[in-house]
């Protein structure tokens, strides 16, 4: 297409068209946009007046109506896209002219019907641009005109009402609701439009969606979960008491692919999700009941989140004794997961079975033994309560003595040994950093007269404070690279930690001794006249020190801990 005639329909330059001869089809862009799809795209307003441009193009080339660009968007889909609503009411009477003539000459295909439903390569209809572009007038004038744009999903497999409702725009997917009889629901990953109505917590939408079809609180996306699932990860106890009216109580029973019902999904995610809990339990008590793929339980999901609250509304209820007891796949209960989670309450119910073994034929005391990593509060009250009940069964303590003895696990000195290199490199380069630094001492030196070869700022404080703290650097950080070749020859596990948690103490030592003795160095050569610079030098640098120290203190119980 020549500029001059791109510039023209860009620009509404209605009568330079009036006195073109030639096929207005000839004329198009790289993208095949005919001058009609220029003309919808560039136009700002819509005045009245804008539908000559439209009526003169059909005159001249009635074609150019259902003419698709390269993309195979026709100027119905531009119009939709840019809310040009007049065009798209005069585009829609053409196609039903054209409709009608169709009729009368006794076709048995509406070519004009086939133009108004026609789709993009990304098979999208003019609906779903009105939709996506948030044009409510235009979107209902489509779906009044054909309600059936509405049961149309595209290739992303999404339906209007399905965008409408993602991108939470209540007022188009009411109107699709309100005048379309049987909108399709379909999204993409199996998703409907009722789940994005929960997941934008919009309750009204909700509402709206299943008073037209209430089976959706049953229809799972490809992880397998329902819209409740959604409700109650969200945390959303009024649209779970929507979703629960009614007949759609059946979709508290259902589980995800992981076997994981909303009630599961609401008492992993904590004390926080409590209402949304006791609400299915309330409506659903025997929903408890079901286990997932794994075979755990409600109760299992509660201790192994620390949920206590969680674990005390379902143990109080008498109809679900049944779960104090219940062993998953691996044959463990409620109270063996007590155990590895440190958490104790449970064990004083009275229906706990202390006894019960796993598949492994372990105890809950016994999970606690075999438990490399635990924690002092896992030596604490839990194994206390458990170490008594096992002395009342006549059984030796010795390996939980032992255990209590020496907390240093193969796994935290495993993990000391690979840390312990890249430590022993930072060691390094401190240590290269701050000979380098002694050589060449700030200020230079005396090049003549009776202390020719001494250094010229000898008497300065600032300087002899950056000769003792550079010393001092070089000497931590040449420690910390023999200890750590010391950790290559150690296997005491005692002495391996400590060596380890001495070379970690010079190190960051090293590091805010190097900053200070940078610091005076600078101090030290700057004139008196630039006070200020010295001043923020001396600032930066005591921030760095001050990180340093703090990081310091934020490690240093992490590795006690692991020791």
């Amino acid at each position: 297409m020549d500029a001059e005639w791109y510039n023209a329909a860009a620009k509404r330059q209605i009568d330079k068209f009036k006195d073109y001869t030639k096929p207005l089809d000839l004329l198009r862009t790289p993208n095949k946009n005919t001058v009609l799809h220029v003309y919808i795209t560039a136009v700002k307003k819509e005045p009245e007046e804008s539908i000559e441009f439209v009526e003169l193009v059909e005159s001249k080339c009635p074609s150019l109506l259902a003419e698709p660009n390269i993309k195979g968007e026709t100027p119905l889909h531009i119009a939709a896209r840019f809310g040009r609503k007049n065009i798209v009411e005069f585009l829609i009477q053409s196609i039903k002219k054209a409709q009608n003539e169709d009729l009368e000459r006794g076709a048995e295909a509406s070519t004009s019907d086939k133009m108004l439903k026609k789709t993009s390569t990304d098979e999208d209809t003019a609906l779903h641009e009105a939709v996506r572009n948030n044009h409510p007038q235009v979107v209902e004038i489509l779906i009044r005109e054909n309600p059936e744009f509405a049961n149309i999903a595209n290739a992303a497999g999404e339906s209007p009402l399905y965008l409408a409702a993602v991108r939470e725009n209540n007022n188009i997917a009411s109107k699709i609701l309100e005048i379309c009889p049987s909108p399709a629901y379909s999204g993409p990953n199996g998703k409907t439009a009722l789940h994005e109505a929960v997941i934008s917590r919009d309750e009204d939408l909700t509402r709206k969606i299943l008073d037209k079809n209430n089976s959706l609180t049953k229809e799972q996306d490809n992880e397998g979960r329902t819209p409740l699932h959604y409700a109650s990860y969200f945390n959303l106890p009024a649209i779970v008491q929507i979703l629960l009216e009614g007949d759609n109580k059946s979709a508290a029973y259902i589980g995800d692919n992981d076997g994981k019902t909303p009630l599961h999904i609401a008492i992993i995610c904590g004390k926080s999700h409590l209402m949304v809990v006791e609400k299915i339990m309330s409506d659903c008590l025997d929903c408890s009941e079901l286990a997932d793929n794994e075979g755990k339980n409600v109760l299992h999901f509660a201790v192994e989140s620390g949920n206590f609250k969680g674990v005390q509304i379902i143990t109080q209820e008498p109809s679900l004794a049944n779960l104090i007891n219940q062993k998953d796949k691996e044959g463990n209960t409620p109270v063996h997961l007590v155990a590895a989670f440190g958490f104790e309450s449970l064990t004083e119910h009275h229906l706990v079975d202390k006894k019960a073994v796993n598949n492994k034929n372990l105890t809950a005391l016994d999970v606690v033994l075999e438990t490399k990593d635990e924690t002092d509060e896992l030596l604490g009250y839990t194994a206390r309560k458990l170490r008594r009940a096992r002395y009342e069964q006549g059984r030796p303590l010795i390996q939980l003595k032992a255990r209590e003895r020496n907390k240093i696990t193969d796994k935290s000195i495993s993990a000391l040994r690979k840390v312990s290199k890249s430590h022993q490199i930072v060691a390094t380069l401190i240590a290269t950093v701050t000979f380098t630094a002694g050589f060449t001492l700030p200020g230079g030196y005396n090049q003549d007269g009776p202390g020719k070869g001494t250094t010229i700022l000898t008497r300065r404080s600032a300087f002899k404070a950056f000769l003792i703290t550079d010393t001092l650097s070089l000497a931590l950080s040449i420690s910390v690279v023999l200890i750590h070749f010391l950790l290559t020859l150690t296997r005491n596990k005692k002495k391996l930690f400590y060596l380890f948690f001495w070379a970690f103490v010079f190190t960051i030592v090293a590091m805010i001794l190097m900053m200070v003795a940078f610091m005076a160095a600078v101090y030290a050569v700057m004139p008196h006249s630039s006070s200020g610079l010295r001043a923020a030098i001396c600032v930066i640098g005591s921030c760095l020190a001050l990180l340093c120290l703090y990081m310091l203190k934020v490690t240093l119980p992490e590795i006690c801990h692991c020791g």
